[in-house]
């Protein structure tokens, strides 16, 4: 019978890793999703702000060179394997880096799975590859190129003409 079982996880196993693809990481000098984009920590920090709360991130550290905010997972397989009895869902947690070089900010993001977040037992699980990272590695870009295009000018004002009207004829 514990053989029959033993097998029968190991076909599992060999089928499942077998259905998964292999996934590289963000081609930057730390690996991780990342950035330089020409604007304050503040401005950035602000914008990243408003992104994460429209995603239903919450923050949970802010200091001067780091932003830290997370969410209670939604990812099925990410609450069956790394769920615990204290805290079934773990969080989705991103910390974003910044350090300030002249007149530019370089932004790192790091993405994680955290079991039993905000107790003495946390366990931090990476995410290094994948459709996440790739995600917030297209969110950054984004981010950059809206930050850096210049606004478009206001729209001129319509010059008053500088004669009279004409009378109307009777």
């Amino acid at each position: 019978m514990f053989l029959r079982n033993c097998t029968m996880v190991a076909a599992l196993a060999i089928a499942l890793a077998g259905c998964q693809t292999a996934a590289q990481a963000p081609d930057t000098a730390s690996g991780k999703p990342e950035v330089t984009i020409r604007a304050t920590t503040a401005a950035i920090k602000a914008r990243l702000l408003s992104l994460a709360m429209d995603k239903r991130f919450n923050v949970t550290k802010d200091t001067e060179y780091l932003l830290q905010v997370e969410k209670p997972s939604e990812n099925f397989g990410a609450a069956l394997l790394l769920g615990s009895k204290y805290d079934g869902i773990p969080a989705e947690r991103i910390v974003f880096t910044f350090a300030p070089i002249g007149d530019t900010t370089r932004v790192v993001a790091s993405g994680m799975y955290v079991t039993n977040p905000g107790s003495a037992f946390e366990r931090v699980t990476p995410v290094n590859a994948g459709e996440g990272v790739n995600k917030t590695q297209q969110t950054l870009d984004e981010l950059k190129v809206s930050m850096e295009t210049p606004a478009p000018p206001p729209p001129a004002a319509p010059v008053a003409a500088a004669r009279k009207p004409a009378k109307p004829t009777t």
